[in-house]
Parts: C-alpha cells; sequence; structure tokens
C-alpha cells in the first residue's frame, strides 16, 4: 500500500485486514485513532449491511472536524483514507482505485505538475504538524454544571486506573474512545496537560447531547478498565472516583 503515500489529498491513511479485522498499516500524523475508527467503522457496516439486507456497500464516509475519514474494500483489505472534508467520497475513491489498480513503475518519469502537488501536499502535512504541537490558545472557555461534572468524573477515572505509572497508557485508551464515539466533539474538546479539557465554549443548545456522549465515554472507560484489572478492582477505583466525587 505504498502507492498510498503517492497520491494527492491523502493525509492519513489506515490498512485493516477485512477477515480479522487485524490492523495492518496506519501511516500519518493524525489526533484521531485511524486504525481503530477504520477497523470499527467497517466492521459496524458490516452488521449493519447484513441485518438490513442492504446488499453491497461501496464506502463509508465520517465527517470529523475539518476532515473526512472513506473506507472502502479493496483486495480483501479496507483501506481508511483520511482527507479533507470538501473531498468527494466517490471521486476520490476512483482516483485512489486507479492508482492502486495500475502501478507506477519506479522508473517512470513523473509529470512535473504531479511533483510539484505532491511537494505541497508535504508542505502541508508538515505544516499540519507544526499546528498540532503548538500551545492551544488561551480562550475563556464556560462549561454547564452537567458537562463539567462529566469532565471531572472522566479526569478522575484516568488517574485512577492510571496510577502506579499507567496514566500514559490510560490517555491512549482515552484518546481511542473519542475517536470512536465521541467524533461530534472532538473539535470541541483536547487531551491537554493528561487532562480532557474543551477548548471552546459548548453550544448551549447542545449540551444534553455532549453530556449524554460524555456519559457514553465514561461507561467506556469502565469497560476497559473491567477488562484490563478485572470487575473487583476496577469496582473499588470507580468507588474511589465516587468519594472524590462527593467531596468536591
Amino acid at each position: 500500500m505504498e502507492i498510498l503515500d503517492r497520491i494527492p489529498g491523502i493525509l492519513n491513511y489506515a490498512v485493516v485486514n477485512a477477515e480479522d479485522g487485524s490492523i495492518e498499516k496506519v501511516k500519518g500524523s493524525t489526533p484521531s485513532p485511524l486504525g481503530d475508527l477504520t477497523a470499527f467503522f467497517s466492521s459496524a457496516a458490516e452488521v449493519i449491511k447484513n441485518a438490513l439486507n442492504l446488499g453491497e456497500l461501496n464506502f463509508v464516509s465520517l465527517c470529523y472536524g475539518a476532515n473526512r475519514l472513506v473506507i472502502f474494500l479493496h483486495n480483501g483489505k479496507y483501506i481508511g483514507i483520511e482527507v479533507e472534508r470538501e473531498q468527494s467520497p466517490q471521486e476520490f475513491i476512483r482516483r485512489v482505485l486507479e492508482h492502486l489498480t495500475v502501478p507506477v513503475s519506479p522508473k517512470e518519469e513523473k509529470p512535473e505538475a504531479v511533483v510539484e502537488e505532491k511537494i505541497v501536499e508535504e508542505k502541508v502535512v508538515e505544516e499540519k504538524k507544526v499546528e498540532e504541537v503548538k500551545p492551544p490558545p488561551m480562550v475563556e472557555v464556560h462549561l454547564s454544571r452537567n458537562i463539567s461534572s462529566k469532565l471531572v468524573q472522566i479526569n478522575l477515572l484516568i488517574d485512577e486506573f492510571g496510577s502506579g505509572g499507567k496514566k500514559a497508557h490510560w490517555l491512549e485508551i482515552l484518546n481511542q474512545g473519542l475517536g470512536i464515539i465521541a467524533t461530534d466533539i472532538l473539535p470541541m474538546v483536547g487531551i491537554i496537560g493528561e487532562r480532557l479539557e474543551f477548548k471552546q465554549t459548548p453550544p448551549k443548545e447542545k449540551e444534553d447531547e455532549i453530556v449524554q456522549i460524555l456519559r457514553t465515554v465514561i461507561d467506556f472507560l469502565v469497560k476497559k478498565a473491567v477488562e484490563e484489572m478485572g470487575s473487583s478492582q476496577a469496582r473499588l477505583k470507580v468507588q474511589a472516583v465516587i468519594e472524590k466525587m462527593k467531596q468536591l
């Protein structure tokens, strides 16, 4: 799949084995867990397709922030390609398949326009990397009591589950959960100083929706804790968080 590196317009990509769902390759720099997203939604699409007798699905398209993830099947692999949100999935898949089905000879001289386009694309990706490490702008964020409470609970769970030097591991799990089940609020949140924070004031009319998303993230973290440390240990840590919440 190295040929994907040479296709202008691809920001990042992931390749997932369609048979067992294993992530074979992830390329690029993105805050979203691209491999997990591709594996999860390709599997979910298969389940929905079979349950509703939809026949063959050509692709799955997800939008988040300024980007779009397009997932399609090719030669037994699910390919998840992150492109700019404005890209047409159908047109972009056509372009990608043309490159995948017609290998480019290493000795073939590429047209100057293509070389220039690739250079521009690399520059855009490089600039994107630089932007990601910039400190967040200093803006005043106002959170409702319900949203703030759920946010505190998530951070306390990360502290408890990540005690004993495992915080980085649990922050990664949190990142995965956000990428899978909280795509609607991804542009508004980020992990800053090892804590989940809102980077902007969420719309008041979406408060109930955001609270429900954060509640789902909490359930995701607790489920992961049960899987990793057993129900008894996870229950003790959750209880510790509840006690801390009572003191706030």
